[in-house]
């Protein structure tokens, strides 16, 4: 490293405080970190919830369902004249981690409702943490704008955090291996009888979310010392008042030309909305709740690592978008060609279960594993080229793109939750009912 490089190096860090971007990080690692632990460990859950593999349908709903936060929180800035978003912000995150260290130890409890078992435990929970991310796109982000804008992109980097280091975790952890059949037949029985036995993984779930409760609570000191550390006060901004106002006007009107330079045609800017409502929907709504069928008749090993690799895939993806040039309307294009494609496959293999094609080959294996993996990566580049090209608009761009985004997720999940559970389109596999013999 020459002297040159070395000055530019020491004049950037010396610009900035290094524990205010640490504590900017972990503040931001707090707004998914609760609902992106709880979705990896599903490969451990669904084999013993009474919901069976329809339980991922069910926690798209919860987090569908989670956005009345958001919801509250907007009129709540409307009608309210009190600011204390720094006091709702300590609720939250508070909250948190109390129902992530309270899941460790009930997650597997269960009771009766209408006649029906129900994880009810493990859901009320995760709407918990769900709440907690939903109200952090409207609460948390903006009020790193009390900040200097440096400390912005480290909030932004915890925020994508929040998904990886779950997902690294659950990796470690494993699932201690595919599914034996075990002989339970009894004695004066003719017809054998074999149940599936499950390997332990490295440590169990509990453990797993006692360290992500943890890491909820150091994220919940990480604001506290934001708002309260001599350091992290004197990077502030010195206009408060800014706080106080949401991240897009939404009374401007919508934008096609603008006098600030920037141009969008009508076609494309209603083009672009739809492209994010059908990414959502697919997103965040279809595909996380028929993940488990179209990954489970290929053994617990690849749904596994669907799930956890998956869930990388997407940070990953949304990092390499903010070093790359602004992409094209005809790039994003035939992005969402190839999603769909690979949607339309994934969904095939689920209406297929439980004997999906090529379901006892490593190929089929490999197959769904890379097409979630790609699935992923391509849903968080296409929704940050979209948002990229709608970040200039002075008027709602933004505010749209996050309406397509609710709109979308939500009938999404609506769709498939009477798919999955009442439409009995598609059926789970039960790993030795193909060796019971009489």
């Amino acid at each position: 490293m020459n002297d040159k490089t070395q000055n530019m190096l020491s004049q950037k860090l010396s610009n900035r405080r290094l524990l205010v971007d640490l504590l900017a990080l972990m503040f931001g690692l707090g707004a998914w970190i609760g609902v992106n632990g709880i979705y990896v460990q599903l490969p451990l859950l669904v084999n013993n919830a009474p919901e069976g593999w329809s339980l991922p349908a069910h926690m798209v709903m919860l987090v569908q369902f989670a956005n009345l936060g958001p919801i509250l929180y907007t009129l709540y800035i409307k009608y309210s004249k009190w600011a204390c978003d720094k006091y709702i912000t300590y609720v939250l995150l508070a909250a948190g981690a109390l129902s992530t260290i309270i899941l460790a130890f009930v997650y597997n409890k269960t009771t009766i409702i209408f006649g029906n078992e129900h994880s009810t435990a493990l859901l009320s929970l995760m709407f918990v943490t769900a709440i907690v991310g939903c109200t952090s796109s409207v609460l948390f982000m903006p009020y790193m704008r009390n900040y200097r804008e440096i400390y912005l992109v480290s909030y932004l980097v915890g925020e994508g955090l929040s998904g990886f280091v779950p997902s690294v975790v659950a990796l470690i952890q494993g699932v201690g291996g595919n599914p034996e059949c075990l002989n339970n037949t009894k004695a004066e029985s003719t017809h054998i009888e074999l149940t599936p036995y499950y390997p332990e993984p490295r440590f169990s779930s509990q453990t797993f979310f006692i360290f992500i409760g943890t890491l909820l609570f150091l994220c919940y000191l990480a604001f506290l010392g934001l708002n309260n550390l001599s350091i992290a006060i004197g990077e502030r901004v010195k206009h408060p008042a800014s706080m106080e106002t949401l991240p897009t006007d939404t009374r401007a009107p919508p934008s096609y030309k603008t006098n600030s330079g920037w141009t969008m045609s009508k076609e494309v800017y209603s083009y672009l909305l739809i492209m994010m409502a059908v990414v959502c929907f697919l997103g965040n709504g279809t595909l996380p709740s028929i993940q488990s069928y179209s990954c489970l008749p290929y053994g617990n090993v690849a749904y596994h690592l669907t799930v956890t690799l998956s869930s990388m895939a997407g940070p990953l993806a949304m990092c390499l978008g903010f070093v790359i040039k602004m992409p094209k309307v005809s790039f994003l294009s035939g992005l969402m060609v190839i999603l769909i494609a690979l949607s339309g496959f994934v969904c095939f293999l689920a209406i297929e279960s439980p004997t999906p094609p090529l379901q006892y080959s490593w190929v089929g294996e490999f197959l769904v594993v890379l097409s979630w993996i790609l699935i992923s990566g391509l849903i968080g580049f296409i929704k940050l080229g979209i948002t990229t090209l709608f970040r200039p608009d002075p008027g709602r761009g933004l505010y749209y793109t996050g309406v397509a985004t609710q709109v979308g997720s939500l009938v999404g999940a609506i769709i498939t939750f009477v798919l999955v559970n009442h439409a009995k389109l598609f059926h789970s596999y039960s790993p030795c009912s193909m060796t019971s013999v009489h």
